[in-house]
């Protein structure tokens, strides 16, 4: 007979002393016992030792896009959704046509990615940037502004981000780069979950450029907060950011991907059609019923800009 040292956590040899003790048997015979219906297990019915996820074939992955995000299905019903953003000429280098500091860059950039991945219902694991910028001082200090956004989600920096930098050449204006993964169960995206009769309401004002940042100080725009708001409510059906194409173009991709029409709220008071910048607005279509519900948990400029037909 062959001897196995195994380390086992507290908790387990904790489990493991107490189930010997109530059959009267040895720990080493309840490790046995344990083993052999394990192995058996494994042999006749599944393969928990070689998990299905490692085993999918690229033909088997249903791929979707909804603007800058990319939803990729596995067989499984897990969902690998990754979302993506960029900026350019805007920072604190010579030749920038918005003047800010790196950790504002570093901010917005990772707040629209994450808007994005969180947006669908996926969380986000990891984040992965590119700065066309050196990494002292500059790209240290947008990546200061990038780990202080994704602390927002109770990611932990050290773990999930990487960043490169440009050490090679003297760069005179700022670009930079993001990608943000998250995982999901195929079940809980909030892709095509809107309905018809919903609302479409809006949080936040469209703001670009200069108008960004005193904006946000009278905090009249959207963050990755409300997102995860929203996220958090039954009645929220879909959510989605809106960017640089306006609210109207994004209230239209919801009304579509359910195969419905949207009508326009002409009374609103909102410039449908301006560019929200770095995802100063998001759109949530929700039951019509609890349109003021939304009032209790989001602290922002709330606009019905549509319904769904």
């Amino acid at each position: 007979m062959n001897v196995i040292n195994v380390r086992l956590p507290d908790k387990v040899v904790y489990d493991l002393e107490n189930l010997a003790k109530r059959h009267d048997l040895t720990r080493s015979e309840v490790i046995r016992q344990a083993l052999v219906v394990y192995i058996h297990f494994v042999e006749n019915v599944g393969t928990l030792l070689r998990p299905t996820a490692f085993r999918v074939k690229p033909a088997q992955i249903a791929y979707v896009t909804r603007g800058d995000v990319s939803i990729m299905t596995m067989p499984t019903g897990h969902s690998i959704v990754v979302g993506s953003s960029s900026s350019g000429g805007v920072g604190p280098k010579t030749l920038d046509n918005l003047k800010i500091d790196g950790k504002t860059v570093g901010k917005f950039l990772a707040r629209v990615a994450s808007m994005d991945v969180a947006a669908t219902g996926a969380f986000p694991i990891s984040v992965s940037v590119t700065l066309s910028v050196e990494k002292e001082p500059t790209g240290s200090e947008i990546i200061q502004g990038i780990s202080n956004e994704i602390k927002v989600l109770g990611l932990e920096p050290n773990q999930v981000l990487k960043a490169n930098t440009e050490e090679n050449f003297e760069t005179t204006q700022t670009g930079a780069g993001i990608t943000v993964v998250g995982l999901a169960n195929e079940n809980e995206l909030r892709i095509a979950k809107t309905r018809p009769n919903d609302l479409v309401v809006a949080i936040g004002k469209p703001k670009v450029g200069n108008e960004v940042l005193p904006a946000e100080a009278r905090n009249e725009v959207a963050n990755l907060k409300d997102v995860t708001a929203l996220a958090r409510k039954g009645f929220v059906h879909d959510i989605i950011p809106v960017g640089s194409f306006g609210i109207v173009n994004e209230a239209q991709t919801l009304a579509y991907s359910i195969g419905r029409q949207l009508r326009i709220n002409e009374d609103t008071k909102l410039d449908l059609n301006k560019s929200a910048g770095p995802a100063t607005v998001v759109l949530a279509t929700i039951d019509r019923t609890k349109v003021d519900e939304l009032d209790y948990f989001i602290h922002k400029p709330i606009n019905v800009v549509g319904e769904i037909l």
